[in-house]
């Protein structure tokens, strides 16, 4: 459990060998690693409903975030998945 000098702590993590993290059903943290600029690829998967609220996994970015596209699926259930790269410029 970090509290304190996250983004010192995550980059730590990111430099050590053995995989990726990975972040689920938690957008609360992930727009707060996104804040950080410590996101370097986003999976995301768009499914065929429509809600009216709740959490917004984009809010509160005070910055654009350049991405790039490298995979993409359809599925039987009319969902997309999308892989994106952050474009570090």
């Amino acid at each position: 459990m970090v509290k304190e000098n996250i983004k010192e702590e995550i980059e730590t993590l990111k430099q050590q060998s053995g995989g990726d993290l990975v972040i689920l059903g938690s957008p609360r943290l992930a727009q707060h690693l996104m804040q950080l600029g410590l996101v370097d690829v986003y999976k995301i998967t768009v499914s065929p409903v429509l809600v009216g609220n709740g959490l917004r996994l984009f809010e509160g970015l005070d910055k654009m975030v350049n991405l790039k596209l490298v995979e993409n699926k359809t599925f039987d259930s009319g969902a997309i998945g999308l892989v994106y790269y952050t474009i570090v410029s």
